[in-house]
């Protein structure tokens, strides 16, 4: 079967840090399937300055980059290069010749604008269409960025999540908890499948040349500092800043120097930073964004991960958290600060949750786990990987999808 993944923001070695279009097209490729990523040839979440446009070969998945606007931040050229990906991606469809012509297209909605265009190639070629729900849009604009319900950009994107819900042969949610939303707005419950976030027991290796972050890392473990790690986004809904406002009322202790190391990029990075700086918090370390690989080298030199989320209702539908996978994947315990309908910590009792927005609890938390005996700690991260073995590898979730 030919298979089109179409997703606005596909990452995979050398392309950008969201490997999931990766792991799922590598997955199908394993068992028969012609697959191709398409993606623009820029976005956010990529490691450099953009792709070539055109087709490509990344770790060994197909991957096709289409012509795209560049933009910074969450303004106006971000949204034009939303928009102009619908027409980029029906320019393509259209344009494909009788035998690149896919049998199965999904769609991808890290953004949802471009799915009608989807939508009518998929019906022009006979082909079935499905909707892969990442975020859910416009609820997400409505609950997390504060956009007014009245927004005529909110009215668009509640007529696509509409038609995507009652036209599309399947609908794939990320989110555990959101199928009655769905319902609500038009999806048949037997067209709903759960498919989170995952992690690969086969990740491609590449030649680290010893990475300057992993050097510092071997440097903070030679002066016998605790290391937490977190890996991700720098922007508002990544609530970053919450995590600094713990610091104030973390205790300290002759017995473990802690060490946050984080790495990534977003909006919030040089606020981060400036703060940390007024607040003499040198035990802060900041790193650009740097490939997967790296990253899963690094997790392997650290003793735990954190993160940090915002109290928010749009999580009453479930969290599908790739940082977190990663750190259950390398097996490190974790401090978690959020509240959504799922818990993977606690379900795999692989380190310490705490409520968001409770400042001395988080702070407390990450000093409690610093001073746990090795041989505890080590046990955590265990049950938290065979919990993701048992639940999120994705050659499980590439075969739930396509069943």
């Amino acid at each position: 079967m030919k298979i089109m993944y179409i997703n606005p923001y596909a990452g995979g070695p050398e392309v950008g840090r969201y490997w999931r279009a990766f792991y799922l097209a590598r997955e199908w490729q394993a068992t028969g399937h012609d697959v191709t990523v398409v993606t623009p040839a820029y976005h956010h979440l990529m490691d450099g300055e953009g792709m070539a446009t055109g087709p490509a070969t990344h770790g060994g998945v197909n991957y096709n980059f289409l012509p795209a606007f560049r933009y910074a931040g969450n303004g106006m050229k971000r949204l034009l290069s939303m928009l102009s990906f619908a027409l980029t991606v029906l320019l393509f469809l259209a344009r494909l010749p009788r035998k690149c012509r896919p049998d199965l297209i999904i769609y991808s909605s890290a953004h949802p604008f471009a799915f009608p265009s989807a939508l009518m190639m998929a019906r022009l070629y006979r082909a079935k269409i499905y909707f892969e729900v990442r975020d859910l849009w416009p609820l997400s604009l409505v609950e997390v960025a504060g956009i007014s319900k009245r927004h005529p950009v909110v009215y668009l994107l509640h007529w696509i999540e509409r038609l995507a819900y009652r036209k599309s042969d399947r609908v794939i949610s990320l989110l555990p908890g959101a199928l009655a939303h769905m319902q609500a707005n038009g999806l048949e419950s037997e067209k709903f499948t759960y498919a989170p976030n995952g992690f690969s027991l086969n990740t491609p290796a590449v030649a680290l040349c010893r990475h300057p972050l992993l050097v510092q890392l071997e440097r903070y473990r030679k002066d016998g500092e605790f290391i937490y790690f977190y890996a991700g986004a720098l922007g508002e809904p990544n609530a970053m800043h919450k995590f600094l406002d713990a610091l104030e009322y973390l205790p300290s202790s002759p017995e473990r120097k802690l060490r946050f190391v984080i790495v990534g990029k977003g909006e919030q990075g040089e606020e981060l930073k400036r703060r940390c700086v007024e607040g003499r918090y040198d035990f802060v370390s900041f790193y650009d964004q740097v490939d997967k690989s790296v990253i899963l080298a690094a997790l392997g030199q650290v003793d735990a991960g954190f993160l940090v989320m915002h109290d928010l209702p749009i999580y009453r539908f479930g969290v599908s958290l790739n940082k977190l996978y990663d750190y259950m994947a390398m097996a490190l315990p974790v401090v978690g600060a959020y509240h959504a309908f799922n818990d993977p910590i606690a379900d795999a009792k692989c380190g310490l949750t705490v409520q968001p927005d409770q400042s001395r609890e988080l702070a407390l938390a990450l000093s409690s786990l610093s001073m746990t005996r090795s041989e505890e700690l080590s046990s955590m991260g265990s049950r938290g990987r065979e919990y993701l073995l048992a639940n999120f590898e994705y050659s499980t979730i590439a075969c739930r999808i396509l069943t």
